[in-house]
């Protein structure tokens, strides 16, 4: 069910001209991307890698893949982005970041094949990991419909 959102919000992505994103990705650069973090994507994320590559619509930023550089790169490249703050903030090795608050606060997917609350709202500035996890969606397409909806609507 949850693959079917993405579907739903790709279509109504594509009825926007205000929609930017980076373009279809590759079966193996995900792969790649996957074995880069040591994760194992859920199927809707990758959904959205495999179509959408990462980009924003109204000013919605939805992390991904770029290309295979995953060094020397920027925001909105997941990728590089979860291996920065792996470094510099402690992120536990589970987390990928797919996006941010714009007050600091990223939201993550959890990669725990066994976790009910997919996606997270993270505090890099909290290291009880306690409190620097917030549940925030059930699952990737869920977030992914709720935001470009409340984008294009305000």
């Amino acid at each position: 069910m949850t693959v079917q959102y993405v579907k739903e919000t790709m279509a109504i992505i594509a009825q926007h001209q205000d929609a930017d994103f980076h373009g279809a990705k590759e079966e193996s650069l995900i792969v790649l991307a996957e074995k880069t973090l040591n994760v194992k994507f859920p199927e809707d994320y990758k959904l959205f890698l495999k179509e959408l590559g990462c980009g924003d619509i109204a000013g919605q930023e939805f992390f991904g893949i770029i290309d295979s550089d995953f060094i020397n790169s920027s925001i909105p490249d997941a990728v590089w982005i979860t291996l920065q703050e792996r470094l510099e903030s402690k992120l536990p090795d589970n987390y990928v970041l797919i996006g941010e608050t714009g007050d600091g606060d990223y939201i993550a997917l959890d990669c725990n094949a066994f976790i009910d609350k997919k996606v997270v709202l993270w505090n890099p500035g909290l290291f009880n990991t306690k409190n620097a996890f917030t549940p925030y969606y059930d699952d990737f397409g869920h977030y992914f419909y709720d935001r470009v909806i409340n984008a294009i609507s305000a």
